[in-house]
């Protein structure tokens, strides 16, 4: 098979059923599932053990996150990839590489700049009892006593007045979270999902006024998709949707439930620690406000004591803005 050969359109049915195996057998990687957004394109492995999920805008080949499938093909993937865009004259940068990925990048001489953390809740350490959870817990309590109810679906079941209702706030949410390539998959509720858990937040005449999808990473873990929530929710909607879920998984074997991307939570700890280096990333993650509000969802993400292994940015330095600016128009293009 030839460096040609093994990148495919993302168009191609055979291909994404290749790419969800991978994702199917994949481990310790929350973002895995978003390697099927149908906008992305592959670069496989020799023996397709592994693949690369990337997008290319203005000159640079970005792959997303690591590669998915068996570990031990991660170094084969990786070196097809970078071989095929050289071949092709593309620069090469990288996404939200995971620890265990960024090594092999930086052999390709990308440097890592770190972005942000992943926040997973393990089933063996979550629990709402106890001091530091207190936040948590009272807005789960808020929430039953406004009178939400909740439901863990199957997406496959979901009956076709629900399926509209959903799509409805989805359209919503996405005016106001234009998260995309790394870590939203989209295709939202057209049936090609079937097996995502769906948890529904319902108002007592039955209204849904909050929703999480989540994909599955592998067997045992899930990853939340784009969260949907109504204006007019009430407070706490959220917190006892991952509650539910976290509790639901637990029963049936799932070790890991994935909620989002932290990004920069050194930055936003403690601003009165920053050093004249700190204050200015603050200052400039907060040029990112308009497309997403980067401390609110780290304040929201903290309550849950959940960050896990860091998120890098890999590329080469000479060619940071028009890499920047590819990563930006992905990320949160419309």
């Amino acid at each position: 098979m030839t460096a040609r050969s093994r990148a495919v359109a993302p168009d191609r049915e055979a291909t994404r059923r290749r790419v969800r195996h991978l994702v199917s057998i994949g481990e310790g990687d929350p973002l895995a599932p978003f390697a099927l957004r149908p906008d992305k394109r592959f670069v496989f492995a020799p023996d397709g053990r592994a693949a690369v999920g990337y997008q290319i805008k203005f000159g640079t080949a970005v792959a997303s996150g690591d590669p998915v499938g068996d570990a031990c093909g991660f170094d084969a993937a990786i070196d097809a990839f970078v071989a095929e865009m050289r071949r092709r004259r593309l620069r090469v940068a990288v996404l939200g590489a995971g620890e265990r990925a960024r090594p092999r990048w930086e052999r390709h001489g990308l440097s890592a700049v770190a972005i942000g953390r992943d926040v997973v809740i393990r089933r063996n350490d979550w629990s709402l009892r106890g001091r530091r959870m207190r936040n948590v817990r009272q807005a789960v309590q808020r929430a039953a006593n406004a009178g939400v109810s909740v439901q863990v679906r199957r997406e496959g079941d979901l009956c076709a007045a629900e399926v509209a209702e959903l799509r409805g706030l989805t359209a919503h949410a996405r005016k106001r979270d234009t998260r995309g390539f790394s870590m939203t998959l989209g295709r939202m509720f057209d049936g090609s999902q079937p097996d995502a858990v769906v948890v529904l937040a319902r108002m007592p005449d039955g209204a849904i006024v909050g929703a999480h999808r989540y994909l599955w990473a592998g067997k045992q873990d899930l990853s939340l998709d784009l969260p949907i929530r109504h204006d007019d929710a009430p407070n706490g909607v959220d917190e006892r949707l991952v509650a539910e879920v976290v509790d639901w998984g637990a029963l049936r074997g799932v070790e890991r439930v994935s909620l989002a991307f932290a990004p920069f939570p050194e930055l936003f700890a403690d601003r009165t620690r920053l050093s004249a280096t700190g204050r200015a990333g603050y200052a400039l993650a907060h040029l990112l406000d308009p497309l997403v509000k980067v401390e609110a969802l780290y304040r929201y993400l903290r309550k849950f004591h959940a960050f896990d292994q860091q998120r890098f940015v890999m590329l080469r330095w000479r060619a940071l803005l028009p890499t920047a600016l590819a990563m930006l128009v992905l990320e949160f293009g419309r």
